[in-house]
């Protein structure tokens, strides 16, 4: 069984109304929202990239792993509740690491500067995913990898997040779980795709993970 570093509860934060950290440390739905991470870890793979961006960081619970797996990382989110990070960076030495607040469909990255851009359960809030893809593509190095795991309408993960939320999960989605894979088909490249419980997820899909990149223009 995989095994990421899950940093301690007490050094994170809730930065937003979707910002589910605690959830990680609860069951049974912590088992859930592990497997979205330990998913992206699998499909990065053993290589060590330059550059690795988080989208959408929300608590920074991702950021002891992921600082691992890279030489720099960078981090952004719309939220500017950044200042409890700085305990999490002193407890897991965390010294590659940049934040900023911006919004992933406007950035001030240069063009193909990423070897790698990552996101769980990113896209599905976004306002306008059109314009999102447009500027991954754009700070993607043409060889690098965009990997992201998103959740797909499901009764049963319906169920499951109403169940810890107190509100449907169409209050927190909308529609855009309707669209976000074939918007993303169509955008990039498709290198891996496959779906949490993969001998019904094709069929009864909870989250369906991408590994990707850019497609020719």
């Amino acid at each position: 069984m995989m095994k990421i570093i899950l940093p301690e509860r007490r050094l994170l934060k809730k930065t937003a109304a979707v910002d589910y950290y605690d959830w990680y440390y609860m069951f049974p739905i912590g088992m859930v929202m592990r497997y979205r991470l330990k998913k992206i870890v699998q499909l990065m793979g053993d290589e060590t990239y330059q550059n690795l961006l988080e989208l959408g960081t929300g608590s920074g619970i991702f950021l002891p792993e992921l600082s691992r797996h890279c030489k720099n990382l960078f981090a952004i989110d719309i939220h500017g509740m950044s200042d409890h990070m700085q305990d999490l960076f002193h407890a897991y030495k965390l010294r590659n690491c940049e934040l900023s607040t911006q919004s992933i469909e406007y950035t001030n990255f240069p063009d193909n500067f990423f070897d790698a851009i990552v996101a769980a359960s990113v896209l599905e809030f976004l306002e306008d995913l059109d314009k999102a893809v447009n500027e991954i593509r754009r700070i993607l190095k043409k060889d690098g990898v965009f990997i992201t795991i998103c959740p797909m309408e499901s009764r049963f993960l319906d169920y499951l997040i109403s169940l810890y939320s107190l509100r449907p999960p169409g209050e927190e989605f909308g529609e855009s779980r309707k669209y976000v894979t074939t918007t993303l088909e169509e955008n990039f490249e498709v290198l891996v795709k496959g779906y949490m419980m993969p001998l019904v997820g094709k069929y009864y899909p909870l989250y369906t993970h991408y590994k990707l990149k850019n497609a020719n223009p």
